[in-house]
């Protein structure tokens, strides 16, 4: 079993969650409930997800919870895109936690092609 924190990917997808979860604190009280909530929900399962991938014994195993948090990666940046939409952030930090996505969402697919290669079946 891995280390979760000495991945990389780990590392970035919590750089990335602390990063949302201070940028959600300044959108309108209103969202909350709303963008707000479901960022920080989206942003907290990615690092979840690759933790729990790394816990298990087999790469098939793994596999499925890494693909949850490659949907999770892509919430992210569409909540992203609609913050800035609805002025809640502006264009700069948007390009500044879209790099943050990037920089996850490659680290994510190497580690996915990782387990792909090492797939065991159950």
């Amino acid at each position: 079993m891995m280390q979760i924190t000495e991945l990389e990917v780990w590392k970035a997808s919590m750089d990335m969650a602390k990063s949302f979860y201070e940028l959600s604190r300044t959108f309108p009280e209103l969202e909350d409930n709303g963008l707000g909530m479901m960022m920080r929900k989206a942003v907290t399962s990615l690092p979840s997800n690759i933790a729990a991938a790394a816990s298990r014994k087999y790469g098939a195993e793994s596999l499925r919870y890494l693909f949850k948090a490659k949907g999770y990666i892509y919430e992210v940046e569409t909540h992203l895109y609609l913050a800035q939409r609805l002025g809640y952030i502006s264009e700069e930090q948007m390009h500044e936690n879209l790099e943050m996505v990037d920089t996850s969402r490659k680290l994510l697919f190497g580690f996915i092609k990782y387990y792909k290669r090492t797939a065991q079946p159950q």
